[in-house]
C-alpha cells in the first residue's frame, strides 16, 4: 500500500497561511493541555498515594487505565478525524477533558479515581492525530514532518507545567485544587476551538471520489482497519513506536517523581525542576530531529539514534549507581522523554504508505500499539516494585535496587526496539526523498 500525495493535488494547500499556523498553534495547545492531564502524576504521585491510601502496584494500576483508555481511542480518533472532521473531535475531547480532571480532583475511591482516569485517557486520545489531520489539511505536504513534530514537541508545555509550577501549586492548593482548575482551563479552551479552527481552508477542499483510492465515506470503519491491519509495514512502524515511546510512557509519565525522590532522596520541589528542565528539550527536540532528517534526508536514521538514546536511559536507572551525582539525575529526565519523537517521524514515513483517505485512521492505530504497552509496561512496573518491596533480599538492598528490578522488562524491550528500527531503516530507507 503506498500513495504520495504531492502538494499540488487538489486537496493540498499550496502555501502556509497565517491563519494555518493559528490553527496548528491552537490544535496543537490542545494536545498540550491533553498531554497535561495524562502526564501530571509524577510530581504528585505520592500526595494522591496518601489520599487514596494506595499501595505501589495500586498506582501502577490505576494510572494505567489513563493509557488502556487513550490507546483505545486511537483508532476511533483517527477514523472520526478522517469521517467526521478534526474539529468535532477537538472539541469533544475538550469537553470530556474538563468533566474527567473535576472528576479526578473530587474522587474519595480508587474505584472512582480509576474511572476519572481512564476518561481522562479516552479524552486525551482524542487530541493529538486530529491535531495531526488537521496540519495534513491545512499545510503542503513538504511541511508535514515539521508539523507533527511540532506539535508533538508543544506537548513539552505539559511537561513543564508538570514539573515545578505543578509541584508548587499542590503545594500550596493540594493535588485535588490543580486537577479541578485544568478541567476549568479545558473548558475555556472549549470556546477558542470553537470559534477559531475549521477543518480545512475555505479554498481548499475535501478530496474528491475520483482523486482517491475509494471515497472516504464508503469505508466502514471495520474496512478501513483491514485495510491499515493487513499491511506488513504497518506492523513494523507500530513495533519500533512502541519501544521509542516506553521511556517516556512509563519513567516520565508516572514514575519518575518516585523514583527520584525514593531512590535517590530528593524532595518535591527539586524533582518538579528537573522534570520542569526536561521539557526545554523536550519542546526543541522534536523540530530538532526533524530538521536532522531533512538534513540527513533519511528519518529512519534519527529513529535509530533515538531508540537507542532509549537504552542508554533504561540502562541508567537498572545498572547505574544508588549514589549518582545529582546532574547525572538532571540528564536522565532530560534525555528520558526525547525518543518519544520518533512519533512525528514514523507518522511522516507512514504518509508515504497509506492513501490520504484513511491516513488518520492509520495514525491512530499506530497509536493504540505504543499505549496499550505502555499501559501495560506501568502495571508490570508496579507489580515487580511492590514484589521488590516485600521481597527481603531487594528490603535490604533499598529503593534503588528495587527500581532497578522493576525498570528491567523496560531496557529489555528499548534493545529489541533498536533491532526493530534497523530494520525499518532497511525497509524504508530514503522513501520521502524519493
Amino acid at each position: 500500500m503506498s500513495s504520495s500525495q504531492p502538494d499540488s493535488s487538489p486537496s493540498a494547500p499550496l502555501k502556509a497561511s497565517p491563519r494555518a499556523v493559528l490553527v496548528l498553534a491552537l490544535a496543537a495547545f490542545v494536545y498540550a493541555l491533553a498531554a497535561l492531564e495524562r502526564i501530571s502524576p509524577p510530581v504528585v504521585a505520592l500526595d494522591i498515594r496518601a489520599s487514596l491510601g494506595l499501595g505501589p502496584d495500586d498506582m501502577g494500576l490505576m494510572f494505567s487505565a489513563t493509557f488502556v483508555a487513550y490507546a483505545l481511542m486511537q483508532p476511533f480518533a483517527g477514523f472520526s478525524a478522517d469521517r467526521f472532521g478534526p474539529r468535532r473531535c477537538l472539541l469533544i475531547c475538550l469537553a470530556l477533558m474538563a468533566l474527567a480532571s473535576v472528576w479526578f480532583g473530587r474522587s474519595q475511591s480508587m474505584l472512582s479515581a480509576s474511572m476519572a482516569r481512564a476518561l481522562v485517557g479516552l479524552a486525551a486520545g482524542l487530541a493529538y492525530v486530529p491535531a495531526v489531520r488537521l496540519a495534513a489539511n491545512w499545510l503542503p505536504d513538504r511541511y508535514f514532518g515539521l508539523a507533527s513534530s511540532s506539535i508533538l514537541a508543544v506537548s513539552a508545555l505539559a511537561n513543564f507545567a508538570a514539573g515545578s509550577p505543578l509541584s508548587k501549586f499542590a503545594g500550596a492548593h493540594g493535588w485535588r485544587a490543580s486537577f479541578v482548575g485544568m478541567g476549568f482551563l479545558a473548558a475555556a479552551v472549549f470556546v477558542l476551538v470553537f470559534w477559531v479552527i475549521g477543518d480545512r481552508p475555505k479554498n481548499v477542499s475535501a478530496p474528491r471520489p475520483e482523486s482517491a483510492a475509494k471515497p472516504p465515506a464508503s469505508l466502514s470503519f471495520f474496512q478501513t482497519a483491514g485495510r491499515i491491519l493487513s499491511a506488513p509495514i504497518f506492523w513494523l512502524l507500530g513495533l519500533v513506536y512502541t519501544g521509542t515511546d516506553l521511556m517516556y510512557n512509563t519513567f516520565t509519565a508516572l514514575w519518575a517523581g518516585p523514583y527520584l525522590i525514593e531512590s535517590h532522596g530528593l524532595d518535591g520541589g527539586t524533582v518538579g525542576g528537573m522534570l520542569s528542565l526536561a521539557a526545554v528539550a523536550f519542546l526543541v527536540g522534536g523540530p530538532v530531529a526533524a530538521a536532522i532528517g531533512d538534513k540527513l534526508k533519511s528519518y529512519s536514521l534519527v529513529v535509530v539514534f533515538l531508540a537507542a538514546l532509549n537504552v542508554v536511559t533504561c540502562g541508567f536507572i537498572v545498572l547505574g549507581p544508588a549514589d549518582a551525582p545529582r546532574w547525572s539525575l538532571y540528564a536522565l529526565c532530560v534525555l528520558a522523554p526525547l525518543a518519544i519523537h520518533c512519533t512525528g517521524l514514523l507518522f511522516a514515513l507512514g504518509k508515504c504508505f497509506f492513501p490520504e483517505n484513511v491516513f488518520g485512521a492509520a495514525i491512530g492505530f499506530m497509536n493504540l500499539v505504543p499505549f496499550m504497552f505502555g499501559a501495560l509496561m506501568q502495571s508490570v512496573i508496579g507489580r515487580f516494585l511492590a514484589s521488590a518491596q516485600r521481597d527481603p533480599a531487594y528490603m535490604d538492598l533499598g529503593a534503588h535496587a528495587q527500581y532497578a528490578r522493576a525498570f528491567q522488562p523496560v531496557l529489555f524491550w528499548a534493545v529489541l526496539t533498536v533491532a526493530a528500527a534497523l530494520w525499518l531503516r532497511r525497509r524504508s530507507r530514503d522513501t520521502l526523498y524519493r
